[in-house]
């Protein structure tokens, strides 16, 4: 009996050291790709509206995001990251579009899905209860 339970005490340290991590990891990624987003609306609200660019600027976020997909639906819920990549093209069919006030509505709307997927898969009360 002893040894069982040692050996669910060693599992249960595992399990919280790699969540831990991979918290770490995803809410620095987030953070990155919401600053990026911010640059994007920092841009159009300085009038910076050159469709190059913000074209640019949205694809390196994009491809960064689909590098990392595979990674995160690992241990993230599949609909959450699929919400990010419909905001995320949204926000460049809109800019394609040039129709920046819903290009800020996207971004804004991308960032709190980031922000609900930290909180949501952070490790806290709340949500193991």
């Amino acid at each position: 009996m002893k040894k069982e339970i040692i050996i669910i005490v060693i599992i249960l340290i595992f399990i919280i050291i790699f969540h831990a991590i991979t918290q770490v990891y995803t809410q620095n990624f987030f953070d990155s790709i919401s600053e990026d987003l911010n640059k994007i609306e920092e841009k159009i609200f300085s009038g910076n509206t050159n469709e190059d660019e913000l074209e640019s600027d949205i694809d390196n976020i994009t491809n960064r995001w689909k590098e990392k997909y595979d990674y995160f639906a690992c241990f993230i819920e599949h609909d959450e990251l699929e919400k990010v990549q419909t905001q995320l093209i949204s926000i460049k069919s809109n800019i394609k579009t040039e129709d920046y006030g819903k290009t800020i509505d996207e971004t804004e709307r991308c960032k709190f899905i980031l922000k609900h997927i930290e909180e949501k898969d952070s490790l806290k009360v709340v949500n193991i209860l």
